[in-house]
């Protein structure tokens, strides 16, 4: 195993197993490792990360402490962001970026919530179809023609 293929890394953590196996069975989902937490991508977006003060070498501020639980981010869209601020269990995550959202994982009730909240942003970061693709790069989606015979 290379040191970074995250994705068969052990993370000494049961809940975190659990997120991890979970979220590798959606389509199109894969990890990378990225400030020293374990990142899931939707193709190229991203939809959150697991925060284990164990995985990173160096052990920056924003990690949890010895005595917190272990926690996940997920990226939301402003307006998932602000019904997710609604539940008191959540909260802004530490790293105050907008529309991230720091769920603690220190229950199977907390994991669920989790999971839920990186299915909201993993729809979100649905692929775009063509015609919503075409006009973001500023173009006309080409139009159909039949050939009459």
């Amino acid at each position: 195993m290379r040191e970074t293929d995250w994705t068969l890394r052990p993370l000494d953590d049961e809940l975190g197993e659990a997120l991890r196996a979970e979220l590798l069975a959606w389509p199109e989902v894969k990890t990378r490792p990225m400030m020293g937490c374990l990142a899931f991508f939707r193709k190229k977006h991203f939809l959150g990360a697991y925060v284990n003060r164990n995985l990173p070498k160096k052990k920056p501020e924003w990690v949890n402490r010895p005595d917190e639980p272990t926690f996940v981010w997920v990226r939301l869209r402003p307006d998932d962001a602000a019904s997710a601020m609604k539940v008191p269990w959540l909260k802004q995550c530490r790293l105050e970026f907008v529309g991230w959202v720091e769920i603690p994982l220190d229950s199977r009730k907390m994991l669920a919530e989790a999971v839920r909240w990186l299915g909201r942003a993993y729809e979100r970061a649905a692929p775009a179809t063509k015609k919503r693709a075409a006009k973001r790069r500023g173009k006309r989606p080409r139009k159909r023609t039949s050939k009459k015979k």
